[in-house]
């Protein structure tokens, strides 16, 4: 979802102090640190390389660019290094070495010597004394071919630099509040369980489809015994309410897309077929039609063309078409239709509706759009009153969730309850972790559910979704305890 420039605003505000404390308690640490630290000096002198190979300047100066960067490694050497040890008894190569920066200038035919000490004094001196030494040294080699620009007293320190060093740390501190503020609202915004789903929305969470891991999303429903159960259980809780409150038609829906909900709605209509029930399954997403993932369905005529067309036409097209599953009957959308908020709002959509009321079937399950990008939800709620709302856990918050909730209420629907989708939370006591034998394991219908919901062509060819068959277990086998024989 998009946010709004007073979304962002209202988000610096709230977290202003943050930002604040980040920016004067990292920067005042660093002014501070800075106060302790043993000021060095840095004295610098410039070699200048003029090697005389022939008559042409140009040559020359080519050549003394070429030889810069062997020169820069003669700096180091112990030829030019122990004539300066010898004047500083005690001083060894390395520690000298670790006091150097030698830093040829590209494209030029200059070597800068810097000397690093905390005595400035020092410093200037042994700068002068290497940069002597070498010339000494090349110039024996290869007469005048180096000349010297000596290093003069610094009077300021290369380090610590208060001003410059506060700066940094108020920087690093800025980026640091910053990271904490998107690190605590990303946390308070997730949601961490279901039993907060529960209390955060007041609904009853009738099932949780566990979160599918490694190869196990190759997997069929009929090949996850612990999905099985979780589907039986939602039919259960559906069938029982059913009873109590009778009903007819259900919406499955979500918040956002890619939730879930058409695999669920695709899913639980096999789940009721099997437990005996007459099923018709509407694809009423018309925006991004999705089933023909879940079922090879022939191309004919369905829900989308029904609200294009007259009436007295489309009685023959939301008959439903069978599948291999006996008592589910599918009424599909052919392609997809962008203006399909405005046809939702014609006058024979009451008549469609009336129509799916009167049909022999007792369960009509609406595969609908999800309820805050689009108004088709709404609009359809409207005439179906009955919902249950697909969380995927893995990535929904409780904002997000809370407005769905609130837009269904607005419509005078009857919520039944959610259906956790990928849900992570192990031994939760929604639909798994039971103790049968099963262990904890994660699937869905089938890998496609892992891309995001988009338009799915009605002449796509893809692999037919089986109807899931229960193993076969013998009765005295449910009563036993994991590892007991």
């Amino acid at each position: 979802m998009r946010r709004s420039l007073s979304h962002y605003l209202l988000l610096a505000k709230r977290w202003a102090w943050l930002v604040i404390g980040g920016i004067v308690i990292c920067g005042g640490a660093t002014f501070i640190a800075t106060l302790f630290i043993s000021p060095t000096y840095q004295a610098g002198a410039t070699i200048i390389i003029n090697v005389k190979s022939s008559s042409s300047p140009f040559e020359n100066i080519n050549t003394s660019e070429l030889v810069v960067p062997t020169y820069a490694q003669l700096l180091t050497s112990p030829q030019v290094l122990n004539p300066v040890l010898a004047q500083h008894p005690g001083m060894t190569i390395k520690q000298l070495t670790s006091m150097m920066l030698v830093k040829p200038q590209s494209n030029t035919e200059l070597i800068e010597l810097d000397v690093i000490s905390g005595n400035p004094q020092f410093a200037m001196e042994l700068a002068n004394e290497i940069t002597q030494s070498f010339e000494q040294f090349i110039n024996a080699q290869f007469s005048n071919s180096v000349q010297i620009l000596p290093a003069e007293l610094p009077k300021d320190p290369s380090n610590p630099k208060p001003l410059l060093d506060t700066m940094v740390g108020a920087v690093v501190g800025l980026g640091l509040a910053i990271a904490l503020a998107v690190v605590f609202e990303w946390s308070e915004d997730r949601l961490i369980s279901i039993d907060e789903i529960h209390a955060l929305l007041k609904l009853e969470v009738l099932t949780a489809i566990p979160m599918l891991k490694g190869k196990q999303r190759t997997k069929k429903t009929n090949e996850i015994p612990v999905v099985q159960e979780a589907y039986r259980i939602l039919t259960a809780r559906l069938n029982l309410m059913q009873e109590a409150n009778p009903f007819k038609l259900l919406m499955v829906t979500s918040a956002v897309a890619s939730e879930g909900k058409s695999t669920i709605s695709a899913n639980l209509a096999m789940f009721l077929a099997r437990s005996g029930k007459k099923v018709l399954l509407v694809e009423a997403d018309l925006r991004l039609p999705t089933l023909n993932k879940h079922f090879q369905l022939q191309k004919r005529l369905g829900f989308s063309s029904a609200l294009t067309e007259p009436w007295t036409q489309i009685d023959a097209k939301l008959t439903g078409q069978a599948t291999s599953v006996p008592g589910l009957h599918i009424v599909a959308a052919e392609v997809p239709l962008r203006n399909s908020s405005d046809l939702l709002q014609a006058p024979q959509v009451k008549h469609i509706f009336e129509y799916f009321l009167r049909a022999p079937y007792d369960y009509v399950i609406f595969d609908t759009p999800p309820l805050l990008p689009v108004a088709d939800a709404q609009l359809l709620a409207a005439y179906i009153h009955t919902a249950v709302l697909v969380v995927d856990s893995s990535k929904s918050s409780r904002r997000i969730q809370v407005r769905a909730k609130e837009i269904l209420n607005k419509t005078s629907t009857r919520v039944l309850g959610v259906v956790v989708n990928k849900s992570s939370w192990a031994n939760s006591g929604y639909g798994y972790g039971y103790g049968y034998g099963y262990g904890y394991v994660s699937h869905y219908l089938s890998d496609a559910e892992q891309q995001p919901e988009i338009d799915a062509s009605p002449t796509m060819s893809l692999p037919r979704v089986e109807a899931p068959v229960t193993p076969s277990t013998s009765t005295s086998s449910l009563f036993k305890r994991p590892g007991k024989s």
